[in-house]
Parts: C-alpha cells; sequence; structure tokens
C-alpha cells in the first residue's frame, strides 16, 4: 500500500488539475463510474441482494446504487447536494424500483420511528458531519430486526496503513472537494447503538483519482 500511496502523492498535480476543471458533482459521479468499472458495482450488488420492503437511502450522491437494487423494493434516497441530486433524479427514472429521491441529511432524518426495513449507505460515513449522529438516526428510523448495510472506506485494522491512513487524511480533504475522509470507521459506534455487525466481505478498488489507502468494508449491521 505504501508504493501505491507515493504514486498516488507523485500523480496528485496532473489529478487536481483534472478534478479543478469539474464541478465536485461531475467530477464525483466520474469517480463512482470509474470504482464501479474497477470492480465496486459487483459489491453494490451483492450488498442489497435479497432485500425487500421500505428500503432508505442515504446519501445518493448521482444515483450509482439505484441500477442494483432488487425488485420487491420501494427506495427512498435521500441526498443533499443538488447538482448530484439531480443526477439521481435522472438516474431513478431508469430504475427497475420504484426511487424517490428527496432533499435530507443523514443527520436529520426526516421520517417516524421504525419507518424502514432497510438502510443503505454507500460512500457515505466518510463525509457525513457526525457519524454518531447519522447512524443514531439510522437507528431510530429502522424497524427493530431491520438491516443497515454499509458499503464504506474505512480505516485499516493494520497498524501501518491506519497510520498511514490518519498522516494522509488532511492531504486528502484537502484534495478530494467532498469533504471526504479515509480514517474513519463505524464498527464501534454500532456497536454502542445495539446493532450487530455481520461482516460480509471487504475490498479494494483504485482508480487514478483515489489512493490506494481506501479500504472498502461491506458489511450488514442487525438492529435489535
Amino acid at each position: 500500500m505504501l508504493r501505491e500511496l507515493v504514486h498516488f502523492v507523485r500523480s496528485a498535480p496532473s489529478a487536481a488539475r483534472q478534478r479543478n476543471s469539474m464541478s465536485p458533482a461531475a467530477l464525483l459521479d466520474l469517480v463512482e463510474s470509474r470504482l464501479d468499472l474497477a470492480g465496486k458495482a459487483r459489491w453494490r450488488t451483492a450488498l442489497v441482494a435479497g432485500l425487500t420492503g421500505e428500503i432508505l437511502e442515504i446519501g445518493a450522491g448521482s444515483g450509482a446504487m439505484f441500477s442494483h437494487y432488487p425488485q420487491g423494493v420501494r427506495v427512498t434516497a435521500i441526498e443533499p447536494n443538488e447538482a448530484l441530486r439531480a443526477l439521481a433524479v435522472r438516474r431513478a427514472g431508469e430504475a427497475a424500483v420504484p426511487v424517490d429521491v428527496r432533499a435530507g441529511f443523514g443527520e436529520d432524518l426526516r421520517f417516524p420511528d421504525a419507518s424502514f426495513d432497510g438502510v443503505v449507505c454507500s460512500s457515505v460515513l466518510c463525509c457525513v458531519r457526525s457519524v454518531e449522529e447519522t447512524l443514531g438516526e439510522i437507528a431510530r428510523v429502522l424497524k427493530p430486526r431491520g438491516s443497515l448495510l454499509l458499503l464504506e472506506h474505512v480505516k485499516s485494522d493494520r497498524l501501518v496503513a491506519g497510520a498511514l491512513q490518519e498522516v494522509f487524511n488532511p492531504i486528502w480533504r484537502a484534495l478530494n472537494r467532498q469533504g471526504c475522509n479515509m480514517n474513519r470507521d463505524p464498527r464501534a459506534v454500532l456497536r454502542a447503538l445495539g446493532f450487530t455487525i455481520e461482516v460480509v466481505g471487504s475490498f479494494q478498488v483504485f482508480t487514478p483519482e483515489m489512493p490506494a489507502a481506501f479500504e472498502n468494508l461491506v458489511m450488514r449491521a442487525v438492529r435489535a
């Protein structure tokens, strides 16, 4: 990973020129599409397989998850960024399942308690203002025994890799223009909220825009 991080830093100036020529929404949409081509798409499909009922997706971005939902779900998707939300609305119209796109923040979910059978987050907790508040709100709106499905890049459990993520995180935040962090890990907060965590898998995918330090964890957490 160190070799790949060094390569990322060396290529940062040219990557920054490309980023600066694009809007943040267009850049995020491009990065997600490249990550999907690199292998993330199959993890999206595996993440939501078997879901049924009322589903809430938090931080839907440009709607990259919409084409992966199985038949039998109805999705309410919230996204705070107006430009990304416009892209998501377009993709919602192309989805095979009903998707209702709304403005909203994970820290302040405007839904009654126990409203959803499942909640989906994909590369969201790295960017929210407060992981604790967002997960607390998710716990509130999930039905008992409801599932929280997470596809998040997290701080590595490996000592050296985790330390490097801490060192590089300020640089990454300055470069990505999305408020994204590479050193967060929601597992302790989930356990404190009473979730039971089932780890489905972990993987790494790289593009020229993303540092190799990202270790993606796919999780299913069940509310007590």
